[in-house]
């Protein structure tokens, strides 16, 4: 490599394809046949599409910092909870509001229902109803958050 940039020798290199950071694309086919580069590529993708994970690539962003997940750990102790407008802010200062349905990394919709953990910390419903967690867990657990939708139950 020179100054980061490799020379591609064509001979050496059947087919050459290059994305740059735009997402502009280049192929060169040397002097392969173009229907069978298509059929490689073909394949790369299934491989691709097979080992993507189950969640968004970029999580949906939203105008609420809470939807990031800050490299510090969100804090029950210190928490506190206005209830009139079901909004609670943990002890790091980020405030978490509760009428809305959170989606975590994996497509879970989690849903507050009313009530706080010993620690202070929301307690959430999953939306299959039977799995209960503390907010600061689903959080550690299955992040990012990102609100959805609203409602509580």
């Amino acid at each position: 490599m020179t100054d980061g940039y490799r020379f591609i020798d064509m001979a050496e290199q059947r087919l050459v394809v290059l994305v740059d950071s735009d997402g502009r694309l280049e192929v060169q086919t040397g002097k392969i046949c173009t229907a069978r580069a298509a059929d490689v590529l073909e394949q790369i993708a299934a491989r691709l599409r097979a080992a993507h994970p189950p969640f968004p690539c970029f999580p949906p962003t939203a105008a609420n910092p809470t939807s990031e997940r800050p490299d510090e750990l969100l804090l029950a102790d210190g928490g506190r909870l206005d209830r009139s407008s079901k909004v609670w802010t943990d002890g790091r200062g980020h405030a978490w509001d509760l009428s809305l349905t959170w989606g975590d990394a994996v497509g879970v919709e989690w849903r507050w229902h009313g009530s706080l953990d010993s620690n202070g910390a929301p307690l959430l419903r999953a939306n299959n109803g039977v799995t209960v967690q503390a907010l600061d867990v689903v959080r550690a657990l299955y992040g990012p958050l990102a609100p959805l939708a609203g409602g509580t139950e």
